[in-house]
Protein backbone atom coordinates (compact mmCIF):
# COMPACT_ATOMS: atom_id res chain seq x y z
CA UNK A 1 0.00 0.00 0.00
CA UNK A 2 3.17 2.14 0.54
CA UNK A 3 3.70 2.91 -3.41
CA UNK A 4 0.27 4.77 -3.18
CA UNK A 5 0.91 6.92 -0.57
CA UNK A 6 2.04 9.59 -3.45
CA UNK A 7 -0.96 9.56 -5.29
CA UNK A 8 -3.19 10.01 -2.61
CA UNK A 9 -1.16 12.41 -1.24
CA UNK A 10 -1.28 14.88 -4.48
CA UNK A 11 -4.75 13.97 -4.92
CA UNK A 12 -5.86 15.29 -1.04
CA UNK A 13 -3.54 18.60 -1.92
CA UNK A 14 -4.99 18.71 -5.30
CA UNK A 15 -8.57 18.51 -3.91
CA UNK A 16 -7.88 21.00 -0.82
CA UNK A 17 -6.26 23.80 -3.13
CA UNK A 18 -9.81 23.57 -5.68
CA UNK A 19 -12.30 23.47 -2.82
CA UNK A 20 -9.92 26.75 -1.10
CA UNK A 21 -9.96 28.02 -4.37
CA UNK A 22 -13.64 27.39 -4.93
CA UNK A 23 -14.61 28.99 -1.54
CA UNK A 24 -12.97 31.99 -1.19
CA UNK A 25 -14.21 32.81 -4.94
CA UNK A 26 -17.74 32.05 -3.48
CA UNK A 27 -16.76 34.60 -0.99
CA UNK A 28 -15.07 37.15 -3.37
CA UNK A 29 -18.38 36.56 -5.64
CA UNK A 30 -21.05 37.82 -2.89
CA UNK A 31 -18.63 40.13 -0.93
CA UNK A 32 -19.72 44.12 -1.37
CA UNK A 33 -17.57 46.46 -2.68
CA UNK A 34 -17.35 49.85 -0.69
CA UNK A 35 -18.94 52.84 -2.94
CA UNK A 36 -16.75 56.40 -3.24
CA UNK A 37 -17.20 59.72 -4.33
CA UNK A 38 -14.54 60.72 -7.57
CA UNK A 39 -13.98 64.29 -7.92
CA UNK A 40 -13.31 64.54 -11.72
CA UNK A 41 -11.62 67.59 -13.72
CA UNK A 42 -13.25 67.67 -17.40
CA UNK A 43 -12.42 70.96 -19.28
CA UNK A 44 -15.80 71.72 -20.64
CA UNK A 45 -18.04 71.12 -17.43
CA UNK A 46 -15.07 71.87 -14.67
CA UNK A 47 -14.84 70.20 -11.46
CA UNK A 48 -17.81 67.24 -10.91
CA UNK A 49 -18.26 65.02 -8.03
CA UNK A 50 -19.45 61.72 -9.05
CA UNK A 51 -21.07 59.32 -6.53
CA UNK A 52 -21.45 55.88 -5.63
CA UNK A 53 -18.78 54.47 -8.02
CA UNK A 54 -17.48 51.42 -6.66
CA UNK A 55 -13.45 52.31 -4.99
CA UNK A 56 -10.98 51.15 -7.31
CA UNK A 57 -8.58 50.26 -4.79
CA UNK A 58 -11.62 47.47 -3.71
CA UNK A 59 -11.90 45.96 -7.46
CA UNK A 60 -8.34 46.05 -8.21
CA UNK A 61 -7.57 44.10 -5.16
CA UNK A 62 -10.23 41.97 -6.23
CA UNK A 63 -9.42 41.62 -9.42
CA UNK A 64 -5.85 40.31 -8.25
CA UNK A 65 -7.67 37.70 -5.48
CA UNK A 66 -9.71 36.40 -8.38
CA UNK A 67 -6.70 35.79 -10.67
CA UNK A 68 -4.40 34.17 -7.75
CA UNK A 69 -8.13 32.10 -6.82
CA UNK A 70 -7.95 30.81 -10.76
CA UNK A 71 -4.09 29.76 -10.27
CA UNK A 72 -4.70 27.83 -7.15
CA UNK A 73 -7.80 25.90 -8.62
CA UNK A 74 -5.81 24.95 -12.23
CA UNK A 75 -2.72 23.91 -10.24
CA UNK A 76 -5.26 22.01 -7.34
CA UNK A 77 -6.68 20.13 -10.53
CA UNK A 78 -3.54 19.72 -11.98
CA UNK A 79 -2.14 18.33 -9.06
CA UNK A 80 -5.73 15.91 -8.94
CA UNK A 81 -4.85 14.69 -12.25
CA UNK A 82 -1.12 13.66 -11.83
CA UNK A 83 -2.26 12.04 -8.75
CA UNK A 84 -5.03 9.79 -10.44
CA UNK A 85 -2.45 9.21 -13.32
CA UNK A 86 -0.19 7.86 -11.32
CA UNK A 87 -2.58 6.33 -8.83
CA UNK A 88 -3.61 4.45 -12.37
CA UNK A 89 -0.18 3.66 -13.12
CA UNK A 90 0.79 2.08 -9.53
CA UNK A 91 -2.21 -0.06 -9.52
CA UNK A 92 -1.08 -1.23 -13.07
CA UNK A 93 2.27 -2.25 -12.43
CA UNK A 94 0.91 -4.09 -9.44
CA UNK A 95 -1.07 -5.96 -11.67
CA UNK A 96 1.66 -7.00 -14.02
CA UNK A 97 3.93 -8.15 -11.15
CA UNK A 98 0.82 -10.16 -9.47
CA UNK A 99 0.47 -11.97 -13.50
CA UNK A 100 3.89 -12.62 -13.47
CA UNK A 101 4.05 -14.05 -10.23
CA UNK A 102 1.24 -16.34 -10.88
CA UNK A 103 2.65 -17.70 -13.63
CA UNK A 104 6.11 -18.07 -12.29
CA UNK A 105 7.96 -15.84 -14.80
CA UNK A 106 10.49 -13.09 -13.41
CA UNK A 107 9.56 -9.53 -14.87
CA UNK A 108 11.57 -7.14 -15.87
CA UNK A 109 10.88 -2.85 -15.99
CA UNK A 110 12.53 -1.24 -18.37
Amino acid sequence: MKPYVAALVLVAVGTVLVAFAVVNALLLYYAGVPKTALNVTAPIVGQMKIQGVPDPYYVGVGVLRGVLLLALGLIGGKLIGVGLAEWRERRREEAVRRYYEQYGYQHQQY
